[in-house]
């Protein structure tokens, strides 16, 4: 397996099949976090139907919905607007309990995120997280696919702040990302963000992402399992994805399946037919009459996934036109308003000032 990271795109693809979960050992960073208020935490985490003795199940998995839900909501009751970073900086690599022998025998810090990416259906489904290799950096990027869940500034927080966190254990306490960026405004959170981090920090952009500088990435650690014993990786490898369990078996319907890809490759790279029919293995001509079969057709899925995620945009405080295009796709912002105006009658621009930002059914 370890070959397969030799590719410049890595990407995980996430369960196709119900909705996101999320594995329970990621509740103790919410505890953990929150120890301070004791058990006051408990009456939250029932009526998001978990509790506290689920800790001895942390591979037990629960709704991701639900998960994200609560830690929005502790952070609201509990006056903890920062509760995601927080979760992030006090997370550990002993966490991850058999994940601290795999991560510390990937050898570099690229080896450890690459392992992390290999895992991360088995983690935390629905979601995804790739990365792409430029000539001096690489950017990790991390997006819960399903744009139902929002809001989710404190798990996308807790995310990205979680790796810095395990790279800065792996590495040096003073190890930085060149720059992180989040899909949600920063307005107000900006001093806060820069200091942990120590790099800079943008709101409002496609994913939220770590750009690493290759030279950090590719460093050995100082620890570094010695090139005879690099068995250790594979037995490593081999007993955890027994111990995770399969991933999810792709849903046969192929409107599903394309909607998926769809929505994973939205204003990241360009989406036609074609290159989703070949990321299904199928010729043109074959999804399009798969589609067909199951009444309907690309182009009415693709225009359906752009107006789910515009209404999730637009929706955001502090959005630009600009970004907004760029995430669904879109050459330009003339191209956008356009189509926008098409599926609801109003502009854009008339749309951000209605003060319930309510969006007309499609037509």
């Amino acid at each position: 397996m370890a070959g397969s990271f030799d590719t410049p795109l890595l990407t995980t693809s996430p369960s196709r099949s119900g909705t996101g979960t999320i594995r329970l050992l990621f509740l103790k960073a919410l505890l953990d976090a929150l120890a301070d208020v004791g058990r006051q935490v408990d009456p939250l985490l029932r009526e998001h139907g978990m509790f506290r003795s689920q800790l001895d199940t942390p591979y037990e998995f629960v709704p991701l919905h639900r998960y994200v839900a609560l830690v929005e909501q502790a952070s609201r009751k509990f006056h903890r607007p920062h509760l995601g970073l927080e979760m992030g900086a006090t997370f550990g690599l002993a966490e991850l309990g058999p994940f601290y022998a795999l991560l510390r025998a990937s050898g570099t810090l690229r080896g450890a995120l690459n392992y992390l990416v290999l895992f991360q259906s088995r983690l935390q489904s629905r979601t995804l997280f790739d990365s792409r290799i430029d000539p001096d950096t690489t950017t990790y990027s991390y997006r819960i696919e399903d744009e139902g869940v929002w809001p989710r500034l404190q798990d996308s927080e807790f995310a990205i702040s979680g790796y810095v966190n395990l790279a800065r254990q792996l590495t040096s306490a003073k190890w930085a990302p060149a720059a992180v960026h989040f899909e949600h405004s920063i307005t107000g959170r900006e001093e806060r963000l820069s200091h942990y981090f120590r790099a800079p920090v943008l709101g409002n952009q496609l994913a939220n992402a770590l750009v690493i500088r290759n030279e950090d990435l590719d460093q050995p650690f100082a620890s570094a399992v010695p090139s005879e014993d690099v068995k250790l990786r594979t037995i490593l490898e081999w007993h955890l994805l027994d111990l995770m369990g399969p991933e999810s078996t792709p849903s046969e319907s192929f409107v599903s399946l394309t909607k998926d890809v769809i929505a994973r490759w939205l204003g990241r790279t360009h989406v036609d037919c074609a290159t989703v029919a070949a990321e299904l293995k199928l010729s043109e001509r074959s999804l399009r009459r798969r589609l067909t079969e199951e009444g309907t057709s690309f182009r009415e899925l693709l225009q359906a996934t752009r107006q789910d995620r515009a209404q999730t945009i637009l929706s955001k405080p502090g959005i630009s036109l600009a970004v907004a295009a760029e995430q669904l796709g879109y050459s330009d912002t003339a191209a956008f308003s356009r189509a926008f105006k098409e599926w609801t009658g109003v502009s854009p621009g008339r749309f951000l000032r209605k003060p319930e930002n309510e969006m007309a059914s499609p037509v």
